[in-house]
């Protein structure tokens, strides 16, 4: 039995560890042991990663990279038990799906090719092409899915004539496609949670040859089935616990199911979002506020660069936290029926204007307004808040039942920033090997490449400037009470540097803090960074490039849409908590696309400097309710960047920045209270914090997403067809290019 030898062999060299549950008598959600998922024959499996505390170690091991697994795992779903010094940690361990495939390029005899996509991080030189005598060929080992790519002939990109299958790649031009199917076979069958019944929670019925795996907190415990279904026992030390949680996993034929999340408080399953707080971070609505851009509430601390080769757009508008405060006191996020609130970079920026924008229409530098250039990482900008301001802004937000995240930028600084002024070699490399200036090379650099010439990238695989730079930002944990970070560059910040912050996280917090990363790339780069002694989430950008189409290109199918939703809920599971955004700050505004005043083929960062943007349209108004209605209906954390509330129109930076309008319109109006609902049936209803997430797609024009908790079930509907559809199997007609939702309780649908 392969499966056991795994256990066994991890077991065994653990005995002197202690992994006591970080917070006694309450799980987060957050702490239940992360999915490990092992590839083919080999994995490395970051035992740290899931312990708390100081552990002692056979000399000479690697206290991350410890383990390393070899062999073929026999079943689907497995197990490897941890055993420490008093205690002993259970972490579902899964086989993964990739297969070996062959990319084949016809054409292009005797030329140079080379091919870069989100299956080798962008990078033309990572993958060796090699001709046949027909095409060109590369094998690559990928995960059923779609991969966006793009070829490189003679040092020119270009698309792949072969390949008809093309999306926009959101800078003005378009990527192929290429998709891996899966292995075939049957695939799993999803299970309900129908019902609990003494003690015990009851789960529709599986094919025998489809595995189930459970656990209560993370322990491993029994799963009963009988010719009805499936049946957990509730173990009796959960009336121990105010908030424990039941996981239910299953697979078939190289495909996970759908797995549950069900939380329990002192042994009773949780039935109403009455009993849940701000800190079960699923039932997180966020809302993202660019500080300088929100709301002036002190206007004593107005300071705009006085440069006259800044433009307006690009120079400080007066938003401060004390603005934050006053909107908070005022009820505008109650509202809203928004509970957390990300803000922008609030640590001190420099005094002078920097950078250039000379591609078009207006020349201008810029102030640091956003906060993302930093001369302190432990300061509070004065242009934004006091110290005194901000503790007050902090304890009123929690006494308001609001969690708070803070922008944090560990992978650069200013070049004015003491740390660089005094340790320049601490910093990567401002040329690369060859001579080139090492500036946004976002993909083929990834780790060492600056942002701009006056932005250096710390380096941060540096154990003296990792630790410095984590000391930093845990400032913001013990001195000012943030409930979590909002982490810039993720996919630019080295392992090591997030392993470490979480770890100090860890130590120095009772609550867990929520660390939500920001990362460009395919669904697997972007889930290495999540799980257990990581972060606890990513946005999910794939998601949202699959959304924004759909929602905004009139006459646009769902099946990219519904493969990006498939793929996410494969990569980072039914219950996860990434960030599913309506927009932000290097996006162009959506109701401005959808509405038509924007192109996909242009560039939106020149259209906004260069003319204009009207208005929305009544469909821009429309489609931007539907949008936010798939982030409410699919699992994760809805995002509302500042202003989409009421449709704020715009190009990309730094027209997608204005100063937020409170004084709206009648039709701005509308659209906030219809945002509002929605998010108030996001908090009261269970079925779309912790339900199940079944997607159906009967035509390309049609969308439906299906979330349920026992009786509790929730229906969304989305036609972007120009006709309206009778759907007969569910008795309902959804309208033209346009999107409703059904709710039942134990009774009848009731519409929306």
């Amino acid at each position: 039995m392969k499966k056991f030898l795994t256990i066994l062999s991890i077991s065994a060299a653990l005995a002197a560890c202690d992994v006591q549950p970080s917070a006694p008598l309450r799980m987060q959600a957050s702490d239940l042991a992360s999915p490990h998922v092992h590839h083919g024959t080999k994995s490395d499996f970051v035992i740290k990663d899931y312990l708390s505390g100081e552990c002692e170690f056979p000399a000479g091991i690697d206290l991350y990279f410890w383990r390393t697994v070899t062999g073929t795992l026999e079943h689907e779903l497995n197990v490897a038990h941890i055993t420490g010094h008093r205690s002993s940690m259970d972490v579902p361990f899964f086989r993964g799906a990739k297969r070996a495939i062959t990319l084949s390029i016809p054409g292009f005899e005797g030329e140079e090719v080379k091919v870069k996509g989100v299956f080798n991080a962008w990078n033309s030189d990572a993958t060796f092409l090699e001709w046949n005598g027909n095409a060109w060929e590369a094998p690559l080992v990928l995960a059923p899915g779609e991969y966006a790519y793009k070829l490189v002939v003679n040092g020119e990109e270009v698309l792949d004539p072969s390949n008809e299958v093309t999306v926009p790649n959101g800078f003005g031009s378009f990527n192929n496609v290429l998709t891996v199917e899966g292995g075939g076979g049957e695939a799993p069958v999803a299970i309900d949670f129908q019902y609990v019944s003494e003690e015990s929670l009851r789960f529709s019925a599986i094919p025998e040859d489809q595995e189930v795996l459970a656990f209560f907190n993370n322990r491993v415990i029994d799963v009963v089935r009988d010719e009805d279904g499936l049946s957990i026992a509730v173990p009796a030390d959960a009336e121990e616990w105010e908030r424990a949680w039941i996981r239910l996993y299953t697979a078939r034929n190289g495909q996970q199911g759908g797995d549950w999340l069900i939380p329990l408080k002192f042994g009773e399953v949780v039935i109403d979002t009455k009993e849940l707080d701000r800190k079960d971070w699923h039932t997180s609505i966020m809302y993202f506020a660019m500080v300088d851009r929100f709301y002036n509430g002190n206007p004593n601390n107005d300071q705009p660069v006085q440069d006259s080769t800044v433009h307006p757009r690009a120079n400080y508008q007066g938003g401060d936290i004390e603005g934050m405060r006053q909107k908070l006191a005022e009820g505008y996020f109650d509202a809203l029926h928004t509970n957390t609130l990300w803000i922008s970079p609030i640590t001190q920026n420099p005094e002078d204007a920097w950078g250039l924008w000379n591609q078009g229409g207006p020349v201008s530098t810029f102030s640091g307004y956003h906060g993302y250039w930093p001369i302190s990482n432990i300061k509070p900008d004065h242009r934004f808040a006091t110290p005194e301001e901000l503790h007050s802004f902090l304890d009123d937000a929690h006494e308001n039942e609001q969690n708070v995240l803070l922008d944090y930028v560990a992978n650069h600084v200013h070049e004015l920033h003491p740390v660089y002024q005094k340790h320049p070699n601490w910093a990567t490399n401002k040329y690369t090997a060859d001579g080139r200036l090492n500036t946004q090379l976002w993909d083929e650099e990834r780790l060492t490449t600056w942002f701009d010439t006056f932005m250096p990238t710390l380096e941060l695989r540096n154990d003296t400037v990792a630790d410095l730079m984590s000391d930093s930002a845990l400032v913001w944990i013990t001195e000012y009470d943030f409930d979590g970070f909002r982490h810039d560059a993720t996919k630019h910040i080295p392992m090591n540097f997030t392993r470490l912050l979480t770890e100090k996280i860890r130590a120095a917090s009772e609550d867990h803090v929520y660390q939500i990363g920001e990362t460009y790339g395919s669904d697997e780069l972007i889930a290495s960074y999540v799980g257990s002694g990581k972060v606890d989430a990513q946005f999910n950008f794939n998601l949202y490039d699959a959304a924004f189409e759909a929602f905004t290109q009139e006459g646009a199918t769902f099946d990219r849409l519904r493969k990006a939703l498939e793929s996410s809920l494969t990569y980072y599971g039914h219950h996860h908590l990434m960030g599913n955004i309506s927009g932000n700050q290097d996006k162009p505004r959506f109701s401005s696309m959808a509405s038509g005043h924007l192109s996909m083929s242009e560039d939106s960062k020149l259209a906004g400097w260069t003319r204009e943007i009207p208005e929305p349209t009544e469909r821009g108004y429309r489609k931007m309710a539907a949008m936010h209605a798939f982030n409410i209906a699919v699992p994760g954390i809805p995002i509302l960047y500042y202003g989409d509330e009421i449709a704020l129109h715009g190009g990309n930076d730094p027209d997608n920045r204005k100063m937020m309008p409170f004084d709206f319109s009648p039709r701005q109006q509308q659209l906030f209270d219809r945002i509002a609902r929605l998010n108030e049936n996001r908090t009261n209803i269970m079925a779309l914090n912790y339900g199940s997430t079944t997607v159906h797609q009967p035509e390309p024009h049609l969308l439906i997403i299906v979330r349920k908790y026992m009786e509790q079930e929730v229906r969304f509907f989305f036609n972007n067809s120009n006709e309206d559809r009778y759907l007969e199997d569910w008795d309902i007609t959804v309208p033209a290019d346009g999107e409703i939702y059904q709710t039942r309780n134990c009774g009848q649908f009731n519409q929306d």
